[in-house]
């Protein structure tokens, strides 16, 4: 891929869904009483495993050494990746320095690096993916975890609001199933599946960036979009039998839906002591795990 090629991919990250402000920042309600995590949902992700990241490590020698230039930028998101998120140093290092600063609208302070860094690994995520498609799409969980299905040609997931819940009650679908994003497939929604994981896993190993009572979406936007793919397969199998039969036939596909279904679940059952990572969390919640849309997980095959 040629340099021009790759320095565009920061506009193709954007356009896959728009990342920023939806999953990123404080809601505006993020002030009123929020839903409570809950666990022990009895889901199809046992089984899976990911040493806990050192969210204690030390960060107190780059924070007095940050400087706000494109290289003191660097530094410091690499450095908080690799104490704190080491899955996340391919998605820095990846990045040219226009793309890396692109993610951090504040950056006058290390504690401004810091809270962004999440934003800067979940936009990474995509831009990593995105400079290795070839003819299939590979997806990054971990250093060694690539899953790699066939790029498929299907169906737009704004059809996904034909079947949801309450459209009026969720924060992201403006984001992801609206206009020119909604005209978009599986395959980059389930990029947006991957990438939340990783937010949900990064926003966890530096929870210690968030002030005192305030609250983010870590949670809600994983379980968002845990909730679109299973709305995207129930339209796919009753309504585009080809496009579900694509994807139910490409062991790729299976394997990317099952296992990141398994990492969210992990994530999610360890930030759940965690309030401040969760703002209408509960409430996407049940929509995921209710029976009618979880056995849309649980009946792919392995």
């Amino acid at each position: 891929m040629n340099r021009r090629t790759a320095s565009a991919l920061v506009s193709v990250a954007l356009a896959l869904a728009g990342c920023g402000d939806a999953a990123n920042n404080t809601d505006p309600d993020a002030a009123l009483p929020g839903d409570a995590a809950t666990t022990g949902d009895a889901g199809p992700g046992a089984g899976y495993t990911e040493a806990l990241c050192d969210d204690t490590a030390s960060l107190a020698d780059l924070a007095a050494a940050y400087e706000n230039t494109p290289a003191g930028l660097r530094a410091a998101v690499r450095g908080i990746a690799e104490r704190r998120y080491p899955i996340g140093v391919a998605f820095v290092d990846v990045q040219s320095d226009m793309q890396l600063q692109t993610w951090f609208r504040m950056r006058g302070t290390f504690a401004d690096v810091l809270n962004n860094f999440e934003v800067a690994v979940h936009e990474g995520g995509h831009i990593w993916d995105l400079t290795m498609i070839r003819a299939d799409w590979p997806y990054r969980l971990r250093d060694d975890l690539v899953i790699r299905p066939r790029r498929l040609t299907n169906f737009n997931r704004s059809e996904i609001l034909t079947l949801h819940a309450d459209p009026d009650a969720d924060s992201y679908d403006e984001v992801y199933l609206r206009g020119q994003s909604g005209a978009q497939g599986f395959n980059t929604l389930l990029d947006e599946y991957v990438q939340y994981t990783h937010s949900l896993a990064s926003r966890f190993c530096t929870r210690d960036s968030l002030g005192a009572g305030r609250r983010i979406s870590a949670r809600d936007g994983i379980l968002t979009l845990m909730y679109y793919v299973e709305l995207y397969l129930k339209i796919a199998r009753t309504q585009h039998p080809d496009d579900y039969a694509e994807i139910v036939g490409d062991p790729g596909h299976l394997e990317l839906i099952h296992t990141v279904w398994q990492r969210a679940e992990l994530w999610l059952e360890r930030s759940a002591p965690y309030p401040s990572l969760g703002i209408r969390d509960a409430q996407i919640r049940a929509w995921t795990y209710a029976p009618e849309n979880l056995m849309e997980i649980t009946m792919l095959p392995r």
